[in-house]
């Protein structure tokens, strides 16, 4: 079984001034994203405090929503999940990584109000944020996934990949944005958690099959 990622993360290539330019773009638009919100937020405002023309954004990006989804998901595309050697190790690498890429204000805050944009244009905005920074995040979980079961660790019917990644997403999401930093006490929690959840999971399909 092969977890095919939805989302393959190609950056596009560019002269180094251009990527400087580009990630002075995506810093001045989460800046500006968790400052004001989307519907506050315009193509002057981030250009301004990019120092860039308003002709050089819409060059990459047709409107604010489509420049306010790649600069959060530029941030997301940081988190890489290497083989730790168990999935648990794995699991606890990622969400670490993404509780340290909530924690600076500019990303949380701009994350925080896609959401709530997304909430109030799930046709829009939702359709946006779901095409691009749930895959994004989905796809950290799922290559996780996918390594445990490579080397044995797991089987593949012990776990749903898509709901595991809701779990883990929205619960790292919600604490780290709303209730406080995701602690050590959080991340042993939820991993144990998702491992006693897999397996139960795993026993009973074996029951229903008769394995047992």
């Amino acid at each position: 079984m092969t977890l095919r990622s939805k989302h393959s993360r190609h950056r596009r290539p560019g002269r180094p001034r251009e990527e400087a330019t580009e990630q002075a773009i995506a810093e001045a638009a989460r800046e500006v994203l968790a400052a004001k919100g989307v519907s506050r937020m315009s193509m002057e405002h981030v250009a301004a405090k990019a120092g860039v023309a308003k002709s050089t954004l819409y060059r990459r990006w047709p409107s604010k929503v489509e420049l306010a989804v790649h600069a959060v998901a530029a941030r997301f595309d940081q988190i890489e999940v290497g083989d730790h050697g168990s999935l648990a190790a794995d699991m606890r690498a990622g969400i670490e990584e993404a509780a340290r890429l909530l924690r600076d204000p500019s990303t949380g805050g701009a994350y925080a109000a896609l959401l709530a944009e997304s909430a109030r244009d799930p046709e829009g905005v939702g359709t946006k944020v779901r095409e691009s920074l749930s895959i994004r995040l989905h796809d950290v979980v799922a290559t996780s996934v996918q390594r445990a079961i490579d080397r044995g660790e797991i089987a593949p019917d012990m776990v749903d990949v898509d709901l595991l990644a809701d779990v883990v997403v929205g619960s790292v999401m919600h604490r780290a944005l709303v209730t406080g930093e995701p602690d050590d006490a959080f991340v042993d929690g939820l991993i144990q958690m998702l491992a006693d959840a897999a397996y139960a999971r795993w026993l009973r399909a074996q029951k229903a099959t008769g394995d047992t």
